[in-house]
């Protein structure tokens, strides 16, 4: 068989290997899309997890620092009591009206990371009920993509199987340029040539609809055996059997 033969033949099972491949690459697009939501959720709700050991600290060390207002305030009354001189009595009242201040202060600082933590808390029920609603799509994704794998797999062996065979005697440059094609085009490497009016021998590429001179054709009738690339689209371009009767027959 001729070069571009070989290369229709290669680009057919190609065409049905990617097709296979597609199947699962679009599961495993939509797991890896789940999977990667997840991981945001379960960031956010580290950071939660995060901001709420600050708030409990805070509030661990606001309680430690009431208590210890508390002790002092108990300790100052005791010592108002007995004051000897109205100095000491004096000194002793103004200490505790700013601990009194103060403790009223530190009050409301608790009591506002008290509500953040009430707040976290909220916000880190809502992102449970996330979890685990992105959990059941996650798991659900994983089955599919692997049931997607399972049942295509003997067949896509044979296929690459079958690929091998026929990419291994093609020459390595047209190898190369096809390789190039179906990588860029998802398997849809070549390109058929149309006739728009036979008249005027006007022709056209069959997947990018661009005119092409009629040279070309007289191209890829006389040598088989080299390729010939769309100027547009850049995918190699063949002459069909029907084709190139009609043309002979001219």
């Amino acid at each position: 068989m001729s070069l571009i033969e070989d290369l229709l033949e290669l680009n057919l099972v190609e065409r049905q290997l990617r097709g296979l491949q597609s199947r699962v690459g679009s599961a495993e697009t939509f797991f890896n899309a789940q999977n990667r939501q997840m991981n945001e959720l379960l960031q956010r709700k580290e950071e939660l997890q995060t901001r709420r050991k600050q708030r409990q600290v805070a509030v661990s060390g606001f309680e430690t620092d009431t208590k210890a207002m508390d002790e002092r305030l108990e300790k100052l009354r005791n010592e108002l009591n007995t004051a000897e001189t109205t100095k000491q009595y004096s000194a002793f009242l103004e200490e505790m009206n700013t601990l009194k201040q103060t403790r009223g202060e530190t009050d409301e600082l608790a009591l506002a990371e008290m509500s953040e933590i009430e707040s976290i808390d909220e916000d880190m029920g809502t992102l449970e009920e996330a979890i685990t609603e992105r959990q059941t799509v996650l798991t659900r994704a994983a089955t599919e993509l692997e049931e997607r794998k399972a049942e295509i797999a003997e067949r896509v062996t044979e296929l690459q199987r079958e690929r091998d065979v026929k990419a291994a005697i093609i020459p390595e440059s047209p190898l190369s340029t096809f390789t190039q094609c179906a990588d860029d085009f998802d398997g849809d490497a070549m390109a058929h040539i149309e006739e728009i009016d036979k008249k005027r021998r006007e022709y056209c590429c069959s997947s990018c609809n661009v005119n092409l001179p009629f040279n070309i054709v007289v191209q890829l009738l006389g040598n088989i055996e080299s390729l010939t690339q769309c100027e547009n689209c850049l995918r190699i371009l063949y002459v069909t059997p029907e084709l190139k009767a009609e043309t002979i027959a001219k």
